[in-house]
């Protein structure tokens, strides 16, 4: 067998189809879910509309694809790779579903279509994948332990036992290698970009006199997992991360304000990683993902004393609008925007 995974087009509509005939004809139920969610005899609708862009609530951003034994010209299977995850993936779904067509079962095609599959994660910064299956599903967990998985624990869900297998992609000698990137941070993440944030904005405490004692709600002192995760989970803000070398170095969130704008949150990087321009990708990017998602003007608030600061969001396109003090902190809020 010679398996690559493929994107769906017109090119492969008799492939895929057949397999989904051959699959439903069974009565099994299909997985992974996303290869099902759609009416596949509207073939063009079922390609367009075929992986998550813009999630709704509960949903996340993800690829699907199929693969194909080119050595017959015929689908084994499919993949969808979930690009990060909420608290319902992270109990039970993980970063990757898969499901090898009926008649192709049994020929060791899971494992290698995993295998595929945990590349492509690489290539979207998913260095420390989740893989969930039943309990029962002795093959799954076969394929998934195969490719490196490692048992976790085993949860319940809906009355069924679930284990959870974590796969490390990387070795250490191989981070230096690996790209710069920006993603969405996904909920195991939290602690770690808690680290960065605090982080970051304690050199700024420790510039300007701040304490735990005389600002105890300053970001460097406040932010916690709790506080982070009840964003994440509660307001659903979008968060993200900038990885080098694999590991998280930067950070920013954006929130959705009532008066239409956007406001960049919490943009953090490492004291030890700052002047080598992540500070400016990251907030570039912030430009980006707010016109993504239809706004025109991004807010944001700064401690006024901290003139540097200032200057560099001036340098990036932003205005001063104004001030105001707030009894809670020792020092004085000051407030920018600019036009996307």
């Amino acid at each position: 067998m010679n398996l690559r995974l493929i994107k769906a087009s017109e090119n492969y509509e008799r492939q895929i189809k057949d397999m989904l005939e051959e699959w439903y004809a069974t009565g099994e139920k299909i997985v992974p879910y996303a290869i099902r969610r759609l009416d596949y005899h509207d073939f063009k609708y079922y390609i367009d509309n075929l992986e998550v862009k813009n999630p709704p609530e509960n949903y996340v951003t993800d690829s699907t694809f199929f693969c194909i034994d080119e050595d017959r010209n015929i689908v084994v299977g499919a993949v969808n790779i979930r690009h990060y995850l909420n608290e319902q993936l992270l109990l039970d779904g993980g970063h990757i579903g898969d499901g090898v067509r009926p008649s192709e079962r049994g020929k060791g095609i899971g494992t290698q279509m995993i295998s595929l599959a945990l590349e492509e994660c690489k290539k979207l910064g998913i260095y420390h994948v989740l893989m969930v299956c039943d309990k029962d599903n002795i093959a799954s967990a076969k394929s998934i332990i195969n490719n490196g998985g490692v048992l976790e624990n085993e949860t319940e869900v809906d009355g069924e036992i679930q284990q959870r297998y974590w796969i490390d992609l990387i070795k250490d000698e191989d981070k230096e290698a690996l790209p710069d990137l920006i993603r969405r941070m996904s909920l195991e993440e939290i602690p770690e970009c808690v680290n960065v944030i605090r982080g970051a904005f304690k050199t700024v405490a420790d510039e300007l006199g701040f304490t735990e004692e005389n600002a105890p709600r300053f970001t460097a002192f406040a932010t916690d997992t709790n506080r982070l995760g009840y964003q994440f989970c509660i307001e659903k803000k979008p968060m993200f991360v900038y990885l080098h070398q694999g590991s998280i170095v930067g950070y920013y969130s954006l929130a959705l304000l009532e008066n239409g704008n956007v406001e960049l949150n919490n943009l953090s990087v490492l004291p030890e990683f700052r002047h080598l321009g992540i500070g400016e990708k990251l907030v570039k990017d912030a430009f980006e993902k707010a016109k993504a998602l239809g706004k025109e003007k991004m807010e944001i608030g700064i401690v006024e004393e901290n003139v540097k600061l200032r200057k560099w969001y001036e340098k990036l396109g932003f205005i001063h609008t104004g001030t105001k003090k707030f009894d809670f902190f020792p020092f004085t809020c000051g407030y920018m925007e600019k036009i996307l």
